[in-house]
């Protein structure tokens, strides 16, 4: 009786004493470390472990800093590449790109073929992205009305980034307004003076004065109506919405094989 208590407790503790071995062992893949496994092991020819590795880390992949999962998709794209599967290694390549359009492998510690592999990838992706940027401008520019421009002439460019534009055809549209107020007021008063005056002589000065603040009105309402076409004109042809976004993406052993790429996207 005594030696069957003792077996029982034998495979209870055995059995506890396995689970908690797996429970670290999970702990440790899904730990912050498992990209620094995967590079080890992969570096030391494991390919076993780097799948286990790389499994478990898709398992945990939402849980991954942004730089963990670029890392993760290359090793995944590494070892497909190995299996002979072009396709897959693609596939994780544009994921990696989609986290950093940037990336760039190391050419002195990456095969030739896999660093052509990534090269392609790499120019597809940043011309889909060229695309795709293209519509969101369409659709951006269809839906975005430039009240701005209509209210004040400079307001848009200057919303636009265009400040040293923006700030000359601002200022010169207050000054337009400016003196459109001031020839108003002014006008107002000399009308007022001249109608009122009893003095044949003062009367012809006045009237010369009411007639020059008259006629500035006119001068003024001109020029800003001018500023405001010409800022329309302006917004239309040179004054686009615009924003860059540049992705050099080869590094100088390989700009004679493929050209470098700059994307600009306007919004």
């Amino acid at each position: 009786m005594h030696k069957i208590n003792l077996f029982f407790w034998i495979i209870i503790i055995s059995f506890s004493l396995i689970q908690l071995v797996c429970s670290q062992e999970t702990d440790s893949l899904t730990g912050n470390n498992i990209v620094e496994q995967l590079d080890r092991a992969y570096n030391q020819f494991d390919y076993q472990r780097s799948a286990e590795l790389l499994n478990a880390a898709f398992n945990s992949l939402d849980q991954l800093s942004v730089n963990d999962r670029v890392e993760v998709y290359k090793y995944a794209a590494f070892i497909a590449f190995q299996n002979r599967n072009n396709t897959l290694t693609s596939n994780h390549f544009w994921n990696l790109l989609e986290l950093d359009p940037n990336y760039v492998l190391d050419p002195v510690t990456t095969s030739p073929k896999l660093l052509t592999l990534f090269q392609k990838t790499k120019i597809e992706f940043l011309e889909d992205m060229n695309r795709r940027f293209e519509v969101i401008q369409g659709e951006r520019n269809e839906r975005d009305i430039a009240w701005r421009a209509f209210i004040f002439p400079g307001w848009e460019q200057w919303h636009r980034g265009y400040q040293t534009k923006g700030s000359i055809l601002v200022g010169a549209g207050l000054f337009s307004v400016g003196g459109l107020v001031y020839s108003s007021i002014m006008a107002s008063q000399k009308k007022n003076d001249y109608l009122d005056s009893k003095n044949p002589e003062e009367i012809a000065i006045l009237y010369d004065e009411y007639n020059t603040h008259y006629q500035r009105q006119f001068y003024f309402a001109y020029a800003f109506i001018t500023l405001w076409a010409i800022s329309q004109v302006d917004l239309a042809l040179w004054s686009q919405p615009r924003l860059s976004l540049k992705a050099s993406f080869l590094s100088p052993s390989f700009k004679e094989i493929y050209p470098a790429a700059t994307i600009k996207i306007q919004r």
